[in-house]
């Protein structure tokens, strides 16, 4: 893409941003890098979903576990003038893991060899045409007006036709069920089920598979280093926010301070900023995306598994009607990641906002089921510490009952095109998961380079 950048124009304002996960500092450092003065409203702890929880004397890093499409942070390092790459991205081994379908393990990518890998390859066939794309559905903003995100919608409609859905994309495939199985749990990557996730979630393990990363030190730099770009260019930082005016431009912060700004951004979930500005809310639990139980687990040793494991539900139509429903499954999807002396198991639950302990009788089922599935009986028992995040967790500050990407949309409205508006008022914007949802870390990242670049044209 070729385009003036917006560091090329010389508007600047007194911008108020309400929020300090990814989105918020991804945001407020490419404001400030164009001369914007910047002030970052948080009443808790930055990062967001990410942040450092210490178990058993160990350090684990909570929230987005894997680091996809790398091209995205390096066009947001680009567009700071930034000539260093401070994450030190690795290729994670085993990509997108192995996948422990009720067809028999999948790995995504399938390797040369494997009696799958011809299937494979027809998926990454179907799914090529969109891969010179996938940057600016990203990065580009969503108007009609934008040839490049036109050829790339363009591009993905003709990839995706005539399935809306990632459940019909796959099954019009025709692969094993295996494959098929595997595919299909990429559709939580928006946190909905096949049946309802549009048909891009489908093509993305084609289209990341070989690009999956994480940082040397941690996804915890990728925070640090957030940080870091806004305070070496005078962002500033306080509380928390009690009231937002959106026509005047006016906070009334926590400590019962009022502050002004010509501008402010939501980098709060779409909910959160309803009730700050005296709104209804609204979240029928049918529509909510999915929360989870995030288990971390220290040992004294180190645990001797891939890096990445994944056991979908057997059953995506149960599941479904599981969440839909707000009741607690009968299996789940399990995300295990093993880190030396570190094991994760990340299960998905509805957003319901309960308290779910590592001690409550489902998440027992879930974790002997990973424990049956993996062949290592016993392992949790065994490990010194045990802490876990639950829904009621991920509700706090967030979208009511944990839904982590907040409301889902019909499949026409989802994805690169964006669900909710940028920009609410004239004064108001908004950015982040609510808004650019799905896609993890370069949806985030894709979403602060959106709106900088609108709120540079604007």
């Amino acid at each position: 893409m070729s385009y003036e950048t917006p560091a090329d124009r010389r508007f600047t304002s007194d911008t108020g941003i309400i929020g300090g996960g990814l989105a918020g500092l991804t945001l407020a450092a490419l404001l400030a890098q164009r001369g914007h003065s910047v002030t970052v409203y948080e009443s808790d702890r930055l990062g967001g979903k990410l942040r450092r929880k210490e178990v058993g004397g160990l350090s684990f890093d909570t929230g987005p576990s894997l680091f996809t499409f790398p091209r995205v942070w390096r066009s947001f390092l680009a567009r700071l003038g930034e000539d260093s790459d401070p994450l030190d991205l690795r290729p994670l081994p085993g990509g997108l893991g192995l996948h422990h379908t009720p067809f028999g393990a999948v790995p995504l990518p399938v390797p040369p060899g494997h009696p799958l890998h011809a299937d494979w390859l027809r998926v990454c066939a179907a799914a090529a045409p969109v891969a010179p794309h996938l940057e600016t559905l990203l990065t580009t903003p969503p108007r009609l007006t934008s040839a490049a995100f036109l050829r790339a919608s363009a591009a993905l409609a003709r990839a995706t036709a005539p399935h809306l859905t990632a459940e019909g994309w796959i099954r019009a495939r025709r692969v094993h069920p295996a494959l098929a199985h595997a595919l299909q749990t990429h559709a939580l990557n928006a946190g909905l089920s096949p049946a309802d996730a549009p048909a891009l979630y489908a093509l993305l393990p084609a289209l990341i598979a070989g690009h999956v990363c994480r940082p040397a030190g941690g996804m915890g730099v990728l925070l640090d280093s957030l940080h870091g770009f806004c305070t070496a260019r005078g962002v500033q930082f306080r509380g928390g926010v009690r009231r937002l005016d959106a026509a005047s431009g006016s906070l009334l912060l926590d400590g019962g301070e009022v502050a002004q700004h010509d501008v402010l951004v939501s980098a709060v979930d779409p909910a959160r900023l309803a009730a700050l500005r005296g709104l209804p809310v609204h979240s029928p639990l049918p529509r909510r995306t999915v929360s989870g139980v995030a288990v971390y687990a220290a040992f004294s040793h180190p645990v001797a598994m891939p890096a990445t494991s994944i056991l979908p539900p057997s059953n995506f139509a149960a599941f479904r009607a599981a969440m839909r429903a707000g009741a607690l499954p009968p299996d789940t999807l399990a995300l295990v990641q093993a880190d030396g002396p570190r094991l994760a198991v990340l299960l998905t639950a509805p957003a319901t906002a309960r308290p779910l302990t590592p001690d409550h009788p489902w998440v027992e089922a879930q974790l002997a089921r990973v424990e049956q599935v993996l062949e290592v009986p016993g392992l949790l028992a065994s490990a010194s510490a045990i802490q876990a995040l639950d829904p009621a967790h991920y509700a706090q500050g967030g979208h009511p009952g944990g839904a982590i990407y907040g409301l889902g949309y019909p499949v026409w409205r989802g994805g690169p095109l964006h669900p909710q508006p940028y920009r609410l008022m004239p004064r108001l914007w908004q950015v982040g998961t609510g808004v650019h949802p799905g896609g993890g870390i370069p949806a985030i990242l894709g979403g602060a380079l959106i709106v900088d670049e609108l709120l540079a044209d604007s």
